[in-house]
C-alpha cells in the first residue's frame, strides 16, 4: 500500500481525478495489495514440501514450542521484512532456565503466565532449519492463524522454513504457461 501513496505523491497536482482513478484502480491497487513471496516449509533432504502460504511484508510468523528440558511453553514472534527476512521482535516464555535468554537488552512484561521480552533488536533470519520433534513443536502461525501443527511434520526430519519469491509465469508462442 505504501507504493500506492508514494506514486500518488509523485503525480503532478494538475492531474485531474478522472485521469488518476483508472491508473489507481487498475495498476497501482493490484500491485500494492499483491504479494510476491511465500513461506515454504519443506524437508531439507527429500525436498518434500509440507506447507506453502502467501505472505506480505509486516505479516507475523510465530513458533510455539515446549522447551525440551524445562518443559515450559516458549513462543517466538517474527515480522516478515521487505528485505525478505524474518525479524525477531518478541519472545514469550513461562519461566527461565537452560538456554532461555534471561538478560536481553529489551522490554520485559508479565502477562497471562508468560514473561514477554519485547522490542528485540538485531535478530534477523533468512530461514529456519531444525530437526523436528512432534512432541515439542506445538504449532507455527501466520497472523495468529495456524499454518501447521507439530504433529503434521515427520518426526526427526530435517525441516526448513524459508521465504520463497514467487516466480512470474512465462508464456510460450502458443500462450501456454511455462513454469
Amino acid at each position: 500500500m505504501e507504493r500506492l501513496f508514494v506514486v500518488l505523491r509523485l503525480m503532478p497536482m494538475r492531474t485531474s481525478l478522472h485521469k488518476a482513478c483508472p491508473f489507481i484502480f487498475f495498476v497501482l491497487l493490484p500491485l500494492s495489495c499483491s504479494s510476491d513471496e511465500t513461506i515454504e516449509i519443506s524437508n531439507q533432504v527429500t525436498k518434500e514440501r509440507y506447507c506453502i502460504q502467501t505472505v506480505q511484508t509486516g505479516d507475523v510468523l510465530s513458533f510455539e514450542w515446549e522447551h525440551s528440558f524445562e518443559h515450559i511453553l516458549w513462543k517466538e514472534f517474527y515480522r516478515v521484512t521487505d528485505e525478505h527476512t524474518f525479524k525477531l521482535f518478541t519472545i514469550a516464555v513461562q519461566g527461565f532456565g537452560a538456554g532461555i535468554p534471561a538478560e536481553m537488552d529489551c522490554t520485559y512484561r508479565y502477562e497471562d503466565g508468560f514473561i514477554y521480552m519485547e522490542n528485540i533488536e538485531g535478530s534477523v533470519f533468512k530461514e529456519f532449519n531444525w530437526i523436528h520433534s512432534q512432541k515439542h513443536l506445538k504449532n507455527i502461525t501466520i497472523n495468529d492463524t495456524v499454518l501447521i501443527r507439530g504433529e503434521e511434520l515427520p518426526q526427526r526430519a530435517k525441516i526448513r522454513l524459508s521465504l520463497q519469491r514467487l516466480r512470474k509465469p512465462s508464456y510460450n508462442q502458443n500462450n501456454k504457461t511455462i513454469l
